[in-house]
């Protein structure tokens, strides 16, 4: 497999990144690396205003736009965060999604960011994965199925799992918008070969008390997202 010739015929494609205050930034940090360095991909931030936010791990981020001037983009990515309840239950957020997302080529998201998605009704109707712990939130929407895998595309709907997901949506994506030499040219630079040291970074392969202890902090930290998710499901 040869690498990407600087002769090659440009493929442009826009994507624009809807961040939040409190949000876990990797879930979308990880996505601009990769992306950000793919020669034909554009990509920018977006958020309620131009000011400052802080993420929750404290890292301060400006955004390139706001709600007011938003360029057209060909892929909208959400990220998500530990409680973006606040967050996805503005009017004003969700109408700008919707808007972005109807006319965006392909809507895609990370993490929790699959909840915005539902939350506008862009994934009404598809395949879609999220967090672990948010599985059963993303399910109480109608027209909404939970699907398995740590990359889940259906048509021109792509979600990622949890948070370092991320990585692998974004080479996913550059796949599907150029090619896989392209994709594994930029897997390569960023020497993506992971390997964990533990086996803790999934559900299915970590204790149950460990879970559980998991499981209880993401409830605690976004209650009222819980709690209307199991009203959805009575």
């Amino acid at each position: 497999m040869s690498a990407p010739t600087s002769d090659a015929p440009p493929t442009i494609a826009t994507v624009g990144i809807f961040i939040w205050p409190d949000m876990t930034m990797l879930d979308v940090l990880g996505p601009h690396q990769a992306l950000g360095i793919t020669p034909g991909i554009e990509v920018f931030t977006f958020a309620r205003t131009k000011d400052p936010l802080v993420t929750d791990s404290g890292l301060t981020i400006i955004p390139d736009h706001d709600f007011s001037d938003i360029p057209a983009c060909d892929v909208l990515l959400v990220g998500g965060g530990g409680n973006p309840y606040p967050e996805m239950t503005d009017p004003e957020v969700i109408e700008t999604l919707a808007r972005v997302g109807a006319q965006a080529d392909y809507v895609t998201s990370v993490c929790t960011g699959a909840l915005f998605l539902a939350e506008a009704g862009l994934l009404e109707g598809y395949r879609a994965n999220t967090h672990w712990t948010a599985r059963e939130i993303l399910g109480s929407y109608p027209g909404v199925e939970v699907a398995d895998g740590r990359v889940v595309v259906d048509r021109n709907r792509i979600t990622g799992g949890g948070v370092t997901a991320g990585i692998d949506f974004a080479l996913s994506l550059i796949a599907i918008l150029i090619d896989e030499a392209t994709a594994s040219f930029v897997q390569l630079i960023m020497e993506y070969n992971p390997a964990p040291p533990f086996t803790t970074g999934h559900p299915d392969t970590s204790p149950p008390e460990l879970v559980t202890a998991a499981r209880g902090m993401c409830e605690q930290a976004a209650p009222e997202m819980f709690a209307n998710a199991r009203v959805r499901n009575l």
